[in-house]
């Protein structure tokens, strides 16, 4: 009986550490479509593009390395310690979904309690080859 309740609890702490991956809102995402496009023809509105993981850099993004770390999220906060408050940040990782990445929430966070109210995830449902890399759009070199 005792092993019975044992797993039952693992069971449960299991599927609520599953349930908790973030659900982005479609006005939180950043089509990748988008991103390309801004980055491509140097749009004046151009974001700050944060890599916040362990994959290659999308051109002109800044290397911060896995948000999971906290010098990761203190290079966020020396990175956008001068900028605009308005000014459009995008946070990405691509290391896998972005509904599932364990980097994400927490540099999401980082910025938005910064005050940097126009804050996106990068939309990569699959990851940067899949989403990003495969499409052709702009890497860093």
């Amino acid at each position: 009986m005792k092993n019975y309740f044992t797993l039952l609890l693992i069971a449960a702490s299991t599927t609520f550490c599953f349930s908790q991956a973030p659900l982005w809102a479609k006005d939180q995402l950043m089509p990748t479509k988008d991103l390309a496009e801004k980055i491509k023809t140097n749009a004046k509105d151009k974001p700050i593009i944060l890599n916040i993981g362990p994959m290659e850099n999308i051109k002109t993004a800044i290397f911060v390395g896995r948000a999971t770390s906290a010098t990761a999220i203190e290079k966020i906060k020396a990175t956008l310690a001068m900028e605009n408050k308005n000014k459009a940040v995008v946070v990405y990782c691509g290391c896998c979904s972005y509904a599932s990445c364990p980097n994400i929430k927490p540099a999401y966070d980082a910025v938005i309690s910064l005050g940097y109210k126009n804050t996106k995830v990068l939309e990569l449902p699959e990851g940067i080859k899949p989403d990003w890399v495969a499409k052709d759009y702009p890497m860093e070199e």
